[in-house]
């Protein structure tokens, strides 16, 4: 299980993971890509959208899941819904 860490609950209706505090591995895509020459690493709904950073994010000690060893942006912010 990963767990969320969120800010804030003021916009949760747009957040796709909104009241939740884990989630599923398989719930969610690690994606990177290169911004200003660094590399940037981040996580989305594995559902199709147009998903931005809601100022959540993904932690988790459990060494299953490595990826969230150190803690990365959540992109489940619904830009259809903005």
């Amino acid at each position: 299980m990963i767990s969320i860490y969120r800010s804030s609950e003021s916009d949760c209706p747009i957040n796709e993971f909104c009241n939740r505090k884990h989630i599923n591995h398989s719930e969610v895509v690690v994606k990177t890509k290169k911004v200003f020459g660094s590399v940037y690493k981040y996580a989305e709904p594995k559902k199709k959208g147009s998903w931005a950073f809601g100022g959540n994010i993904l932690y988790t000690s459990n060494g299953i899941f490595p990826e969230f060893n150190t803690p990365i942006k959540l992109h489940d912010r619904n830009m259809e819904l903005e």
